[in-house]
């Protein structure tokens, strides 16, 4: 055997985009070793431990999953069960601080006690699995990303007791940053951690272990001396000249009509620029395959079973080339597929996308666009690239045309103020019978600190006191490794009271927005004819209509699907800059009108009469 590749289970084992979607790195990775002549060997074992869970009537595990689900899987979840395991005597040393964690979450230690024998058995049958391929085995993979790393540590180190010849190599976001270089540090039974995408940087490295290359590429490694050293960095494979993903679907504890299958549409961050993001440290080349390459894909799973049908689009910004999301709608539109989850960024947004995205099949889920403030100055702050108007753009098209969404608010950021708070809110007010629609779903959540982000890298510049150790290594005592994986570290705002209030702030407009009827907080288009435009509003029982004429009704209707400047409307409608600034101060006086921060563009804001509610 050359090569093993593992999967361990994700931390949100319950989720189905975790529990019944293949690992797509495995199944990559397997089908070019596959054309190359190796022999290889995938475990997905994350899709095992539902089904061996769903057997054990524990209601220790019911409570434990609901409350790391309220609380957060950071906080507490399966990964601090297995890390229990695997670090036993620092975990003997930490009950106390255990017991509180615990405790503050509902849960006790008897209760992570019975957790730990279930975690414990599950890898007694995973060990089980692998024993047959491990003599004369060259190399053991592991791949993580969410959450999987105590895990994925804790076979590797019943591997190693028992094989110590045969290498390890990690990689994945767990293994991502300045933390590789901490795992290569910490455990010696990590031969190699990848740094970046898996495909070149495994091949590389067999053909490295046979004598066939003199250095191995994308790795760290131990030189003969024992000292750490990176492998130079080698280019990736093109995502259209790579096979299809092989999955033995044979093995898996799934009826084929229950598997979501990954479907890469690209990879990477097209812009990597966001100050909150930790996107930079993972070393992925941005690219986006071609719409024949993805009608292919589709095609290949499709002749396997017709049965194979539901899809989770993975990538960054799956609109990296909004043409590709065209020309793959033509094909799957009435094939009656069923869509997951993707995420896109808002910059390349247009209704013509969003057609094209609904004619791809079910959308099971919404999918998530990039918004998190409807203020500009925190957009700024955040570099997200893209400003608020934009933003409302994309949700009007959003309500109008009814589709599933979903976006999520910072409720705090670094150096936030109340004032930006208070244009967040007025924007939310002015747009609120665009968020009410029941197809837009908004999360607000905290700002967390990940490690390798640009806030983190230079917490003072962005007013922020970070913790020496991260949430995870904060409850082990003497554990000597300040960052584990992607846990967050606490922190401390410079303005931590006004954060604090800001936060409530904006989880109380949400929640009031959201407990609103569309039918009860509409803006609408309700007459069009060559000389009036009628706006009707209707805001917490409270009523007015706008008759719009002349120039008023020109201008207005101009923006009506997309943002203007007030240049462009100048020149459409051979009207004065000046006129045409003139009637904007006026209709957004009225709240009719949202304008840019700049004042040089807007987009008119009711929805058209034929929205049904």
């Amino acid at each position: 055997m050359d090569f093993i590749f593992i999967s361990m289970p994700y931390a949100r084992f319950i989720s189905r985009w975790f529990s019944h979607v293949p690992n797509i790195n495995l199944g990559t990775v397997h089908a070019l070793l596959k054309e190359q002549g190796r022999h290889v060997k995938t475990f997905h074992f994350h899709l095992q431990l539902l089904p061996y869970l769903e057997r054990i009537n524990n209601t220790t595990l019911e409570k434990f999953v609901e409350q790391s689900e309220k609380f957060g899987i950071e906080y507490m979840g399966l990964d601090y069960v297995f890390a229990s395991l695997f670090f036993e005597d620092k975990y003997m040393k930490s009950q106390k601080r255990f017991s509180e964690r615990l405790e503050s979450i509902g849960l006790s230690l008897n209760d992570f006690e019975d957790m730990r024998n279930i975690a414990r058995s599950f890898i007694d049958i995973a060990y089980a699995q692998i024993t047959p391929f491990l003599p004369g085995c060259k190399l053991v993979g592991f791949s993580s990303s969410h959450y999987q790393l105590s895990s994925s540590l804790l076979l590797c180190s019943r591997i190693k007791n028992q094989y110590p010849d045969i290498s390890t190599i990690f990689g994945g976001k767990d293994c991502s940053g300045a933390f590789a270089a901490e795992l290569m540090k910490h455990f010696e039974m990590i031969d190699f951690v990848g740094i970046s995408e898996c495909e070149n940087t495994v091949c590389d490295l067999l053909d490295f272990m046979d004598g066939r290359l003199k250095e191995p590429g994308n790795v760290l490694y131990r030189d003969t001396s024992g000292r750490i050293v990176q492998a130079p960095e080698k280019p990736m494979y093109s995502l259209n000249t790579l096979p299809f993903p092989h999955f033995e679907f044979e093995t898996f504890p799934l009826p084929y009509h229950e598997i979501i299958l990954p479907i890469e549409f690209g990879r990477g961050c097209p812009w990597k620029r966001c100050s909150f993001c930790p996107d930079e440290s993972y070393n992925i080349t941005c690219q986006g395959k071609t719409a024949q390459r993805l009608l292919a894909e589709f095609e290949h799973y499709q002749h396997i079973s017709e049965d194979l049908n539901t899809f989770f689009i993975l990538d960054s910004d799956a609109l990296k080339n909004p043409k590709t999301i065209l020309d793959v709608s033509k094909y799957l539109h009435g094939k009656g597929f069923t869509f997951q989850y993707a995420e896109f960024r808002a910059e390349r947004m247009s209704r013509e996308v969003l057609r094209a995205l609904l004619n791809f099949g079910r959308w099971a889920s919404n999918f998530q666009i990039g918004i998190e403030t409807f203020s500009d100055r925190l957009l700024e702050l955040m570099n997200k690239g893209v400003h608020v108007l934009k933003n409302v753009e994309v949700l009007k098209a959003v309500a109008e045309l009814r589709v599933p969404i979903q976006f999520n608010l910072f409720t705090c950021f670094p150096k936030m103020t109340s004032d930006d708070m208070f244009d967040n809110l007025k924007v939310m007010d002015m747009i609120s019978h665009i968020l009410v629609q029941e197809n837009i779903q908004i999360y607000p959540g905290e700002f967390y600190l990940p490690t390798d982000c640009p806030v983190f890298l230079d917490s003072h510049q962005y007013g922020i006191t970070k913790y020496p150790e991260s949430i995870f290594s904060l409850i082990f005592e003497d554990l000597g490794i300040p960052s584990f994986s992607n846990y967050p570290y606490p922190y401390a705002f410079d303005n931590d009271e006004e954060q604090f209030k800001l936060s409530h702030l904006l989880r109380n407009k949400v929640d009031e927005i959201k407990s609103e009827k569309p039918e009860n907080n509409y803006m609408r288009l309700t007459e069009l004819t060559d000389t009036q435009a009628t706006i009707c509003i209707v805001r917490k029982g409270q009523s007015i209509t706008y008759d719009l004429h002349s120039r008023e009704k020109e201008i207005y209707m101009l923006a009506m699907e997309h943002i203007q400047s007030t240049d462009n409307a100048s020149h459409v409608l051979n009207l004065p800059v000046n006129d045409i600034e003139t009637v904007l101060k006026n209709l957004e006086a009225k709240g009719l009108i949202l304008m840019d921060f700049d004042k040089k563009a807007y987009l008119s804001l009711a929805l058209r009469e034929d929205r049904a509610y």
